[in-house]
């Protein structure tokens, strides 16, 4: 993977938390060091963090998806054709896996995937909270694009899972 920059204004990811914009880039001294950071302000918890700008990569830091691209998610979104594994404890490291890569079209994936299951089956509590987190994750990446608030990017995913069937 080509090592990213970042600037003041973007939009990016950080999965830990979320997404956001990148409000600055500043200094610290850190244990008699000068080192140079990014100040983070996400859409989620409304927090801001400081990442260490050495450290992007480690910390999974990417920018979002394109606002063109947003019916391409909406088609993955609803295609929801995700292969899970069939037996339970690997299918929860996989969706774990997915969750802690944050990564837009495989949210959109895995949320339509889960959807269908859903429909067709029912979910277990523990994988319905996997597709919320997974719901919110996307929401949060989805409002700085569009520049919504967390709600309407909310509510607009769970307007397009109606298509459902």
């Amino acid at each position: 993977m080509a090592k990213q920059t970042f600037k003041v204004g973007d939009t990016v990811v950080y999965p830990a938390q979320g997404a956001g914009t990148v409000e600055e880039l500043t200094k610290r001294e850190v244990l008699g060091e000068t080192r140079d950071y990014l100040r983070l302000s996400f859409v989620r918890g409304e927090m801001d963090v400081l990442v260490p700008l050495n450290k992007t990569t480690e910390v999974g830091l990417r920018h979002t998806f394109k606002l063109e691209d947003i019916d391409k998610l909406v088609t993955t979104l609803l295609a929801g054709e995700m292969k899970l594994p069939p037996q339970w404890p690997p299918r929860h490291r996989f969706e774990l896996d997915v969750l802690s890569r944050a990564e837009a079209f495989e949210l959109a994936s895995m949320i339509g995937t889960l959807t269908k299951r859903d429909l067709e089956k029912g979910l277990a509590d523990t994988e319905r909270e996997i597709m919320e987190r997974a719901k919110n994750m996307l929401a949060s990446e989805l409002a700085v694009v569009q520049k919504l608030t967390l709600d309407k990017a909310k509510q607009r995913i769970n307007e397009e899972l109606e298509h459902i069937t």
